[in-house]
């Protein structure tokens, strides 16, 4: 995580005149900083997403969107997370559609990276928790764990041989974690 700097606090229009040089932008408090992912972060990240949807095609409450989905929170920071959930009532239509998110998704997944630094991972999920997101997954592929946050004092650690859920903003939706990190294992419910 490299801000870029500018001799004042950058800008949406800023972070719009970023390269498109397969890197990942963000604005965080006036700083636009990059975020490169690798491999196994991506694949993570679009497994998780196939999990969702397949549950969504059953149940269609809502939409997901990948880390390319740009998400301006109430402090002024845009965001890109790795996924987004966003039920129907939310996603925005017309014009809005093909801006950035100016409301407050449902769940948030973020995937590890090796470069994320704990404290860089820490002030995001906090942000994301404070801006009104009512659920954040944090998800450790190199532990093979995900940790789920409703506060920064209501967590719970998930490992492989466990089932996640995403009550009640995904009611009805569950899935063994190791099938987040191992195509082909157990299946998860619709």
């Amino acid at each position: 995580m490299s801000p870029m700097k500018f001799d004042r606090r950058a800008t949406i229009e800023d972070l719009m005149q970023m390269p498109e040089d397969g890197q990942k932008y963000e604005l965080v408090d006036g700083e636009i900083v990059v975020s490169p992912t690798g491999y196994r972060h991506s694949a993570v990240g679009m497994r998780i997403g196939y999990l969702i949807q397949r549950h969504l095609d059953e149940h269609p409450i809502g939409g997901i969107a990948g880390a390319d989905l740009g998400v301006v929170f109430k402090n002024g920071n845009l965001r890109s997370p790795d996924l987004t959930f966003i039920r129907n009532e939310k996603i925005p239509v017309g014009d809005a559609e093909k801006r950035f998110l100016e409301v407050v998704p449902d769940l948030v997944v973020e995937v590890l990276s090796p470069s994320d630094s704990m404290r860089f991972v820490g002030h995001k999920i906090g942000e994301l928790l404070e801006c009104g997101v009512p659920i954040v997954w944090l998800v450790d592929p190199e532990e093979r764990t995900v940790t789920v946050y409703r506060s920064l004092s209501n967590t719970e650690r998930y490992t492989s041989e466990d089932t996640i859920t995403a009550e009640p903003v995904l009611p009805g939706f569950s899935c063994a974690v190791s099938r987040i990190f191992a195509p082909g294992s157990a299946l998860c419910q619709t």
